[in-house]
């Protein structure tokens, strides 16, 4: 049995401009080590590698794909891989978790460097979120 739904075309644009809205002006939080179970736990033992300000608009929405405006380069505060990242609204509520990757790896979120060092920059390079 399957879990996975296939909405409507206009059901997947409606969510995904509803997931636009969450995102202006929040941020995608960038962590090494494990990714928690839900977005709903909390983060422990993982470390904040880098914080990334969504710009308001976050993204442009057509046919139930999401496509983030461009993101500034932020500081890499700490030193580590990159494994996993965080979305949360202007006021930092928890939104969803997502896989991270480099350019062209297919991730939600893909980065120019997935080896990041403290004092250094890092960029998004793609932000795409399809509803299915």
């Amino acid at each position: 049995m399957s879990n996975i739904l296939g909405f409507a075309a206009a059901r997947k644009t409606a969510r995904a401009e509803l997931l636009a809205a969450w995102l202006d002006g929040g941020e995608i939080r960038v962590y090494s080590g494990a990714r928690p179970a839900t977005t709903d736990t909390a983060v422990t033992t993982q470390t904040l590698l880098v914080t990334f300000a969504i710009p308001d608009p976050s993204g442009e929405v057509a046919n139930g794909v999401l496509t983030g405006n461009a993101i500034a380069a932020a500081l890499i505060a700490e030193t580590g891989f990159a494994t996993w990242a965080r979305a949360v609204d202007s006021a930092t509520g928890a939104v969803f978790d997502a896989d991270t990757g480099a350019t062209g790896s297919g991730a939600l979120l893909q980065l120019d460097n997935l080896n990041l060092v403290q004092g250094g920059y890092c960029t998004v390079t793609s932000f795409t979120v399809t509803e299915r």
